[in-house]
């Protein structure tokens, strides 16, 4: 794969940061839930200059030299955006997409379409500094390198794509352009995930819990290409992992109108299992084992979490309440994971309690700012 080659209105945002992929190509089409907001910002702000740029770089497949720096010298891997896009069938884990990186590097300070701080003009192009990494892994030095997957750059691909199309660039072209991109090797899934911090250190996006959870599955050997590799080296994962394990499982099961809330999901089955499993050492006890000896509980378990927690989460979203959604949620995924291994559910305070306590800690609060006063 790839060769190597010389080459401010107000704007209605989604409310949902993150949706989450998982062994499927990088297409924004994909994400239309999330990323509409910004398409129809960037059809609004391209200029007529900025859209005739782009279409005669990507008539003569220059449209890398339009949007990304210069290499030096002539050896410069380069991947098209096909095989870039192709990449996302290789994610060893679970991917966050962040609308709001997605949103700088068109509309940022160094924006390709608005660039506040850079002098060159509101009808040029802006440049993304950093070049994709991408990793192959190599674990013999005899073997050819293989099974690239994306390090960093997902989101760079992604803004890269709804660049060409507000364009008015046509698909197919746009995955024919070619692009530079860095290389290099890992040995194993341990430097896989080293290569996968260190890209996405300080000056980049924050990771969320699901997807750094799911690289420190894949350290272990644990597989999440579905579920049933999943199941079937669970018990590769340490204790503590279980109920990463677990929030996996779910979030590949999940029905299709729910994928875009699988990360907020995942942390609600993680955060069950946890719960579960604290209520009393039978609790814990009975859980660990069946993780441990009975591979079709837990398949079944993760399939009736799949096909309940997206309902939980609707159905609390529409109720009032002084507890929280997040906690309701929370309270009714342990209950059902309780209920599957016949156990006793959580004791939790009723929405009376709820609001009951609130109103005190509002009242301990109202008369220590009085005091001020």
């Amino acid at each position: 794969m790839g060769t190597t080659h010389s080459l401010s209105h107000t704007h209605r945002y989604p409310t949902k940061q993150m949706s989450a992929l998982n062994a499927r190509r990088y297409d924004f089409r994909q994400e239309m839930e999330l990323l509409s907001p910004i398409l129809e910002r960037a059809q609004k702000s391209l200029s007529e200059e900025q859209k005739i740029t782009i279409q005669s770089a990507c008539r003569n497949h220059r449209f890398s030299s339009r949007v990304q720096f210069l290499p030096i010298g002539e050896d410069q891997h380069v991947m098209t955006m096909q095989d870039l896009s192709d990449l996302g069938l290789n994610d060893p884990g679970i991917q966050g997409t962040d609308w709001k990186a997605i949103d700088r590097l068109l509309f940022g300070n160094y924006g390709m379409i608005e660039h506040k701080r850079l002098n060159i003009g509101s009808d040029s192009i802006g440049r993304i500094g950093e070049r994709p990494l991408i990793v192959y892994f190599q674990p013999d030095p005899d073997d050819e390198p293989q099974k690239p997957a994306n390090a960093a750059g997902r989101h760079r691909n992604l803004a890269w794509q709804i660049l060409m199309h507000v364009a008015g660039v046509d698909w197919a072209l746009a995955m024919e352009q070619p692009m530079w991109v860095d290389k290099t090797i890992a040995r194993n899934k341990d430097e896989f995930s080293m290569l996968m911090s260190l890209a996405n250190g300080s000056e980049s996006r924050k990771q969320p819990p699901a997807e750094l959870k799911s690289y420190d599955l894949t350290r272990r050997n644990v597989r999440i290409d579905d579920l049933d590799r999943l199941v079937s080296t669970r018990l590769a994962a340490t204790q503590g992992q279980f109920g990463d394990v677990i929030a996996t499982g779910t979030t590949m099961t999940i029905k299709p109108d729910y994928t875009d809330q699988a990360v907020y999901i995942f942390d609600r089955v993680k955060t069950s299992w946890t719960k579960a499993s604290r209520i009393s050492h039978e609790h814990k006890n009975r859980m660990v084992d069946a993780f441990k000896t009975d591979s079709s509980q837990i398949t079944k378990l993760i399939q009736t979490l799949g096909e309940q927690v997206g309902s939980f989460v609707d159905e609390e979203s529409e109720r009032n309440s002084a507890k929280t959604i997040r906690e309701r949620v929370n309270e009714r995924t342990t209950d059902t994971i309780c209920s599957f291994f016949n156990l006793c559910s959580g004791e939790w305070s009723n929405d009376q309690e709820a609001a009951a306590k609130a109103l005190a800690n509002l009242s301990t609060k109202q008369r220590q700012l009085e005091a001020f006063v």
